[in-house]
């Protein structure tokens, strides 16, 4: 009896055994580490002038990451559906890994959803040494760091020398009054002086805008809110350089078309537009492009040779749930940002940035780049542009009450109105 317990309970061994086998196989397995997917939309892609380094860039990250970590971009080449895309994600809760914002104004509102990561832990002396002084000026909230300051944008003019030339002008205008007397020798040519636009987010005008209001109410002028008059006095302007335009700018919303084709002769734009000027300019566009400050205007308070300047690009991280994904989401953003990748783009794309990095005799600093380094350096003072000293719900309204301002719907003194109105909602 004994023996056919034995026998009948062996195979119940065996089997008890060979589970405990398969457990462990199992457990082995599962204390692998698999790779942490890092998900990234982006819009420096297409054609984008920082597009093809960056791309690059992600590649060697990958490469070097091979199995533990793989940043996995998504290409939203368009500005107004990225910004879209990020408010809703902020709003629902479902934050991209890492995500890029410019607006100073939208950075506060991402800040305080409590959907951020925060840096703060992160943020050593020894990276934060490489980035230049104050640039974390507007990265903190509430005393953390939920965002890296990472390109820097200055907006100058950009004139076609060549348009200029055949119109009989000699130099970019010192004054506004200088500037509508080139306008009109531009337009008696045949040439269409300035790009302008109502489209999408306004840019191209709300920078025009920006340089009157600062040029018109000196470098504090924010400081006394949308009821300085001098955002009535520029709105003035405004509307009559929309008199120097192309046909289609009520409704345009491709910035830096019309510049790119020698369809006119003036862009307000910044470094990031350098790369497109050499790639898709034609007729040997980049040739003929200089660089100027925008003009003084007569009895305004603004000086000579103002930049407006700002932080085009802040990068932030989701809050996560993982901590090991969070390391790895920083482990990226360390490597993006450091002073050999940041020369990489700099250097192809004329972008500026503010990673300080070391420039040798054998680097090839990019002209028109090095023009508005000067510009910027040279500048009595640097001021945000109106989109980035306003709340969002105002710079959203601007190229809505501007095109109701160039048809005639508005007054200058109703468009500041419906700015005001949109502060309040």
């Amino acid at each position: 009896m004994k023996k056919r317990t034995l026998l009948l309970t062996l195979p119940a061994i065996l089997l008890v055994f060979s589970i405990l086998l398969s457990a462990c196989g199992e457990n082995a397995k599962s204390g692998e580490a698999s790779e942490i997917e890092i998900k990234f939309p982006s819009i420096w892609v297409a054609k984008d002038s920082k597009a093809a380094t960056f791309a690059q860039i992600v590649k060697d990250f990958n490469e070097q990451n091979q199995g533990k970590i793989k940043v996995v971009v998504e290409e939203i080449p368009d500005y107004a559906a990225y910004k879209d895309k990020i408010r809703t994600n902020i709003t629902t809760g479902t934050t991209p890994d890492i995500f890029s914002f410019d607006n100073p104004a939208d950075g506060e509102f991402y800040y305080k959803s409590g959907n951020l990561a925060d840096l703060t832990p992160y943020l050593d002396e020894q990276w934060k040494s490489t980035f230049l002084d104050h640039a974390f000026d507007n990265a903190t909230y509430d005393g953390k760091v939920y965002s890296i300051p990472f390109e820097f944008g200055v907006t100058p003019v950009l004139y076609n020398t060549k348009l200029f030339k055949q119109a009989g002008i000699t130099g970019f205008p010192k004054t506004y009054t200088e500037l509508f007397a080139a306008f009109d020798k531009l337009k008696a040519a045949g040439i269409a002086p300035a790009t302008q636009m109502t489209g999408g987010d306004g840019w191209v005008s709300m920078l025009w805008y920006s340089q009157l209001v600062s040029a018109i109410g000196g470098p504090d002028v924010y400081k006394h809110g949308l009821d300085d008059p001098a955002f009535v006095q520029a709105a003035e302007v405004l509307k009559k350089l929309f008199d120097y335009t192309t046909g289609d700018a009520v409704g345009l919303d491709n910035a830096g078309g019309h510049f790119l084709n020698q369809q006119t002769a003036v862009l307000l734009n910044g470094p990031w537009f350098i790369g497109r000027i050499k790639k898709e300019g034609i007729d040997q566009l980049y040739d003929s492009v200089e660089v100027a400050p925008a003009p003084v205007y007569e009895g305004g308070k603004g000086q000579p040779g103002q930049y407006v300047g700002f932080t085009q690009a802040s990068l932030a991280v989701g809050k996560q749930k993982d901590k090991k994904k969070e390391e790895a989401i920083v482990k990226f953003l360390k490597y993006l940002t450091s002073p050999d990748n940041v020369k990489k783009i700099s250097l192809d794309s004329g972008s500026l940035f503010v990673i300080k990095y070391e420039v040798t005799k054998d680097d090839k600093v990019e002209r028109l780049q090095t023009e508005m380094k000067k510009g910027m350096e040279a500048a009595p003072y640097i001021i945000p542009h109106f989109r980035a000293s306003v709340s969002p719900a105002v710079g959203a309204e601007f190229p809505q009450a501007l095109s109701g301002l160039v048809l005639g719907k508005y007054t200058p003194e109703q468009f500041v109105e419906q700015l005001k109105q949109a502060e309040s909602k």
